[in-house]
């Protein structure tokens, strides 16, 4: 191993060992205001994410696609929590989207600017994008606040994803120099970098369901079921990020985090693990 492949290594494991116990402690000792503090951290994840996704999509941002912007990033998980509070009806998000994608195409047919032109429909496909990824789908772990027991919610879901993501990347890093470039938009993912995190994340639903086989409603296949779903989701996520990156020529989404890139490249293996957990929980293992 190279030693900047060593130092990445010990950075994201840095990371990692501080980020989670940290989420783990807002989870557990700030459940207030109906988890309010936990929802803020997802809103700045959203927020962050959503202007990184636009630059990967279209790049520049002028004045009028700012607002929009703008509008997407805040909007979203502020109003997934005032849904979740009891403040606003289940679903007032989805109408909110059908509105502003209306008011997206109205505001490309009155566009004025003929030398804009040939960008309306990427400008409109990007925005539309927006609204969904990282906007609706992360901010279903703002909804985790609904679930029964939402504080072990909250960790079982980032254990099930970090746990995964860590240890694909280690066992990549130290033994899958001969089996990368399986998946071509990611040549440095290995094979045994994705048996080992998906194998992980079975492991750790299987471990949780022994601390508190009620959340799984005492049924040990729930949780079977929810590690292999959330661990081939999480390992889908990632390389959907990768996808957009490559299509966009770059190699990290943005700089916040030195040596680990932008929110993005932190979180897209939950933007898509969100919606799948909450669904779960909600529909299979509640009412199953």
């Amino acid at each position: 191993m190279t030693e900047k492949k060593m130092s990445n290594l010990k950075l994201r494991i840095l990371l990692i060992f501080v980020a989670v116990p940290l989420l783990f402690s807002i989870a557990i000792f700030l459940p207030y205001f109906n988890y309010l503090a936990i929802s803020l951290v997802a809103a700045f994840f959203i927020i962050s994410g959503t202007y990184e996704t636009w630059k990967l999509f279209y790049g520049k941002c002028k004045k009028g696609d700012y607002v929009f912007v703008t509008i997407i990033a805040y909007s979203i998980p502020a109003i997934v929590y005032l849904e979740s509070a009891n403040f606003l009806p289940y679903n007032t998000v989805y109408c909110f989207l059908g509105i502003l994608i209306f008011i997206i195409f109205i505001f490309q047919v009155f566009n004025r600017n003929e030398s804009t032109y040939p960008e309306i429909n990427r400008r409109t496909s990007s925005l539309i994008v927006l609204l969904f990824y990282p906007g609706i789908f992360f901010s279903y772990s703002i909804r985790f606040s609904t679930l029964h027991y939402p504080s072990f919610a909250f960790i079982l879901f980032l254990f099930l994803v970090f746990f995964n993501d860590i240890c694909a990347y280690v066992s990549g890093m130290l033994w899958g120099a001969n089996n990368r470039n399986i998946i071509p938009i990611s040549p440095k993912k290995s094979l045994v970098g994705f048996i080992v995190g998906f194998s992980s994340s079975i492991l750790v639903a299987s471990v949780f369901y022994y601390f508190k086989p009620q959340f799984f409603a005492e049924k040990y296949h729930y949780a079977l079921i929810m590690g292999i779903v959330i661990g081939i989701i999480s390992i889908i996520g990632d390389l959907s990020e990768s996808a957009m990156k490559r299509s966009a020529n770059i190699k990290d989404s943005g700089n916040v985090l030195p040596g680990r890139g932008g929110i993005l490249d932190n979180i897209d293996s939950l933007i898509f693990s969100a919606p799948a957990f909450y669904f779960m929980v909600k529909y299979i293992i509640v009412y199953g």
